[in-house]
């Protein structure tokens, strides 16, 4: 079956019934999903192909979508929800139904954020926040903690290893993996991209070494290309440093450098694109979106401070949706300092939101009969299991980075000095109860909830 032809077998037709019935139930499952992207699933799975449900598709079909879902990049149970729309009512039905799912979430994040910068001033406030921000911290180890579950026992060579009262399959060569990219994404903070596909090579020439030995030739070549690309990226500035003056100064006299330019001072280009870039490649779920943001936003633009960041992360976990709606935080945040106008902050929120799943429903509606196809394919199973042990290093090495700002504090409750740092304990000591009770399948909103009552009580008792 063609591209073409298998679009059209996916793809439903619209009507305004079913446009309105995509509506009103992704606005439910939107307003009510709490829990995260497996209840969002297990209720599409029930409500839509079950029995006695709506018949929206065949439940093969249902499970071929979830399955593409879970190796395109971006959050999984929206893009699920898209395709749903599609198959039930084609192009205007993923519209429809990516809209309403993410309609409650983003009025929540947006909510939150014009109270979070109105009155963040407050000594209650920041009393909150203080309680929040190891939360965050924990929340994020705790999922990282279920994500490497899977991705160290997706290898060829796994073993048998008990951690604590769970046995673990873990892969020696993905457990490597993920150490160096959590090593590497702390100390030294590359391209998240660049780690991902270094880790996707890795695993094809572990695991794929009979294809790499039969195609000696292309892969030497393509790899020469690879790393002269890397280097050339690693170097750019360098280079146009040896240009001299003159190159540099003819360059930037070119038409074109001059309208790239122009369209990147523009915050509302710069952010709309960055959001494309980040949402076409957080491969794994939304808390891939972490070393994307704390690079980009924090380090090298500056929209962000770090503790401003985990708060926006915070604020995410309060609303039933994917924690990729932090970047309407984000999107929020820029446009306020930039104009100080929270109707231009809202419409940023807005901006950034449309460009970080704007990806996704292209994925669904232009290119899911390709990535059917692609996914069958041994070299990218090979290579999607390197990706999936780097993505959880490079989480866990930005959350390193992110850490400092919970658990280095200006007044900290209990101080203990750690290699000329003074470190706060009492937010380490919330960071490690809330792992624990995170992975013992506490909800992530109470665990914030009491991270800001406990915040509180502290301050003050303090």
């Amino acid at each position: 079956m063609d591209e073409a032809v298998a679009r059209t077998a996916y793809r439903g037709e619209a009507s305004r019934r079913r446009l309105l019935e995509i509506a009103r139930y992704f606005l439910f499952i939107g307003t009510v999903g709490f829990g995260g992207p497996l209840v969002h699933i297990a209720m599409m799975e029930d409500d839509l192909v079950g029995e006695n449900s709506r018949e929206w598709t065949e439940h093969s079909t249902f499970m071929e979508g979830l399955a593409i879902c879970n190796v395109l990049p971006g959050p999984a149970s929206t893009q699920l929800g898209i395709f749903m729309g599609w198959v039930y009512a084609g192009v205007p039905g993923a519209l429809v139904a990516g809209v309403f799912f993410m309609l409650p979430t983003f009025v929540i994040v947006v909510v939150f954020s014009w109270l979070y910068f109105a009155y963040r001033a407050l000594p209650a406030v920041g009393a909150v926040f203080y309680g929040i921000n190891p939360v965050v911290i924990g929340l994020i180890v705790g999922a990282c903690h279920s994500m490497a579950h899977s991705a160290l026992a997706a290898g060829e060579g796994g073993r048998e290893v008990g951690i604590g009262s769970n046995r673990w399959t873990v892969d020696p060569f993905l457990l490597a993996l993920l150490i160096a990219a959590t090593v590497v994404v702390a100390t030294f903070n590359p391209n998240p991209v660049l780690v991902f596909v270094v880790a996707g090579l890795f695993a094809v020439a572990v695991y794929r070494t009979d294809w790499v030995r039969e195609n000696r030739d292309r892969v030497t070549g393509w790899g020469i290309v690879a790393v002269a690309t890397g280097a050339l990226y690693a170097l750019r500035e360098r280079l146009l440093g040896l240009l001299g003056p003159a190159a540099s100064g003819a360059l930037e006299a070119s038409p074109v450098w001059g309208l790239a330019l122009a369209l990147w001072s523009n915050p509302w280009v710069q952010l709309f694109a960055f959001m494309v870039y980040t949402g076409s490649f957080i491969y794994g779920g939304g808390l891939v979106l972490i070393p994307f943001i704390e690079l980009y936003v924090v380090r090298e633009f500056g929209w962000l401070t770090g503790t401003e960041f985990v708060d926006g992360i915070a604020i995410g976990q309060l609303s039933p949706g994917p924690v990729v709606m932090t970047t309407a935080f984000v999107g929020y945040a820029l446009m306020l300092d930039t104009y100080g106008l929270i109707a231009l902050a809202v419409l940023g929120a807005l901006v950034a939101t449309v460009g970080a799943f704007g990806p996704s429903f292209l994925f669904i509606v232009g290119f899911f009969p390709y990535f059917a196809r692609v996914r069958e394919n041994e070299l990218v199973q090979s290579a999607l299991v390197g990706v999936n042990a780097a993505v959880v290093g490079a989480i866990l090495g930005a959350t390193v980075v992110l850490a400092a700002g919970s658990f280095v504090v200006a007044v900290p409750t209990f101080p203990v000095r750690i290699a000329g740092t003074v470190v706060d304990l009492f937010t380490v000591g919330i960071a490690v109860v809330t792992y624990w009770l995170f992975v013992r399948g506490v909800h992530a909103a109470a665990l914030v909830l009491g991270g800001g009552a406990v915040g509180v009580g502290a301050v003050l008792l303090g």
